[in-house]
């Protein structure tokens, strides 16, 4: 498989029916993508850092620790 071939395969792109309209805009902009992908990357350091300070602070109280975030969680979302 030489490099032209992947390239090929690689930027492929599906081929739309036009009898197929969706009712569905699209409505997000390159923007508001890439600041969907940094904001859901912040939120799993989140939980990285949560994890990292139940280890180090909580000590045996870390099931309690959790239970707590558990319930702040469920009382903002």
């Amino acid at each position: 498989m030489g490099l032209g071939t992947f390239l090929r395969k690689f930027s492929r792109r599906k081929i739309l029916d036009s009898s197929e309209q969706s009712e569905l805009k699209r409505v997000l902009s390159t923007l508001d993508l890439t600041l969907l992908g940094i904001g859901s990357t912040l939120g799993i350091g989140i939980y990285v850092l949560a994890g990292a300070v139940a280890r180090n602070d909580a000590g045996p109280a870390v099931v309690i620790s959790f239970l707590f975030a558990a319930i702040a969680s469920v009382l903002a979302g």
